[in-house]
């Protein structure tokens, strides 16, 4: 390694670990999903030892789904760490993997400690990290080694390296099926471009498929013991507004334009937040044109293939239904990726050195900034819901129902901190979380013993239940307590009244407990 590259290599570990502060000095590491798959780590421990309360209400669906990876991970780091901290810890580990393997995919297309490595970093934490799509941000990473290493070894397979990437592939395939799809594709993308450069070259199609077969053969076999897995958790589900395109809903412009301003990407959607990274964006963009024009007849090949699936990636977003397979925000998998890959491939481009210093110092200042905006964000956040932690916990094994008004996303965020931070409540003393969200989907591991009208529903759909008049007072006798989260909401406060159910009030005016009389 270049000694003048060394200290890039040791800006970028720096930068992480500043990163990884921000988790780590927070209480309570703000995401929006986050505290339901805590709950579910408990859940499936309980279930696992056949101890109380939970394997009264819960039993296992399937010991491996496309989501497995985080919840093992979090039941091995809780026999040492409390869940809280087993979480930010896993955050962390996700947080050094990306860099890393950021830092792999770039160093196998340009320099070993080449600058490009530190324009990655700002992305680190995503808004899909903090919508609490860990399985999928781990993924992501995975992602970024295997794609650096199908670069580096796809022309010379040997036994081994087969094995490390049928591993590695099997490794994504149990934490989320979007980037595995991805890996698979860029692998064939790769291959098919390298085979074209053979012919451009003047080599002999026959001879250019039989040194490039066994890439071929191993990309199309995995891709077809990918698709057997993941034909396993498919299920059907009505069609409705959300199976929709958001180049159909929106027109391409709106959706290109939102794209573009990086909404699906930062977590934070303040302009003062988004102009830091969109202006590396733009830079990025000026310099692949530079590149392209300067050395058009000098481009490699897996420079090429990550800038097609850069495209790609960015059309998906446009193209793809917002649900897919019951699930929400399929779209959004997307545009990470575009940016990821956009960067990779122009750090592939034969560039002087001044356009790739340029880009190392930006990456870098860009990141500290964001990191000081990020810190504060989170450390108020946390701290405010980590204040709502204070009620005291309800009897063991009781059963509570999350509701809330609105699902409206906060004012700057591109998350809701607040839609399920009330399950912390219910972890205090191992109270049954009526609401049973996402285990109707064939991905998650559990799923309740008897199902009730409570189950599946998210705190809106659960209040839209509670206050539409079709719910008697009878009906919400198989509860022992309700959670309201978010501002006052005098509709369902005074329908609990009205049953005779008395209320707790938090100071900050973020929870309300009602119990029954």
């Amino acid at each position: 390694m270049d000694r003048r590259n060394r200290w890039w290599t040791w800006t970028a570990l720096a930068l992480l670990a500043g990163t990884a502060l921000i988790p780590l000095g927070t209480p309570l590491f703000p995401t929006q999903d986050g505290p339901v798959h805590l709950y579910y780590v408990d859940v499936l421990r309980g279930v696992l030892t056949h101890s109380a309360p939970y394997a009264q209400h819960f039993r296992i669906k399937r010991l491996l789904t496309p989501y497995a990876l985080e919840y093992y991970c979090l039941l091995a780091l809780e026999f040492v760490f409390s869940p809280g901290w087993s979480e930010k810890l896993l955050v962390v580990g996700y947080i050094f993997a990306f860099g890393m393997g950021f830092r792999y995919l770039v160093e196998s297309v340009a320099e070993k400690g080449s600058p490009w490595t530190l324009a990655g970093i700002p992305f680190c934490l995503h808004m899909l990290l903090y919508m609490g799509f860990l399985n999928y941000s781990l993924a992501l990473t995975l992602l970024l080694f295997q794609c650096g290493f199908w670069i580096r070894h796809a022309g010379r397979l040997t036994a081994r390296r087969v094995a490390l990437l049928a591993g590695g592939l099997a490794l994504m395939l149990l934490t989320h099926p979007v980037p595995a799809a991805v890996f698979l594709a860029f692998a064939g993308m790769h291959t098919v471009t390298v085979i074209a450069y053979d012919l451009a070259a003047g080599e002999p199609w026959l001879k250019s498929l039989r040194v490039r077969w066994p890439a071929l053969a191993l990309s199309v076999a995995m891709g077809i013991a990918s698709l057997a897995w993941v034909s396993r958790f498919m299920q059907r589900a009505p069609i409705g507004a959300f199976d929709r395109s958001y180049a159909s809903m929106w027109g391409w412009f709106d959706a290109v334009a939102t794209e573009l301003q990086l909404y699906p990407v930062t977590a934070f959607n303040r302009l003062q937040y988004r102009a830091g990274a969109m202006f590396l964006i733009a830079f990025a963009g000026i310099v692949l044109g530079i590149g392209l024009w300067r050395n058009r007849r000098n481009i490699r090949p897996a420079a090429t293939a990550l800038l097609v699936s850069s495209g790609a990636c960015f059309l998906l977003y446009c193209l793809v239904p917002e649900r897919m397979n019951a699930n929400f925000y399929f779209a959004e998998r997307f545009p990470i990726l575009w940016v990821l890959f956009l960067l990779a491939g122009t750090a592939a481009l034969p560039l002087s050195r001044r356009w790739n210093v340029a880009a190392g110092a930006l990456g870098a200042s860009i990141a500290v900034i964001l990191l000081l905006q990020q810190k504060a964000y989170v450390a108020e956040i946390g701290s405010q819901i980590a204040r709502t932690q204070q009620v005291p916990a309800p009897e063991p094994g009781s059963v509570g129902l999350i509701a809330a008004a609105s699902r409206e996303v906060p004012h700057s965020l591109q998350f809701n901190p607040y839609m399920w931070s009330a399950v912390h409540y219910f972890r205090q003393s191992r109270a049954i979380l009526a609401n049973d969200p996402w285990m109707n989907s064939p991905l998650l591991m559990l799923e309740p013993v008897r199902p009730g009208r409570w189950s599946y529903l998210d705190p809106g759909d659960a209040n839209a239940a509670l206050t539409s008049g079709t719910v008697s007072g009878s009906d919400i006798g198989d509860l022992d307590f309700i959670v309201q989260m978010g501002p006052p909401n005098f509709e369902i406060d005074g329908y609990m009244h009205r049953h005779g159910w008395s209320d707790t009030v938090r100071p900050n005016g973020l929870l309300r407990i009602y119990r029954r009389p």
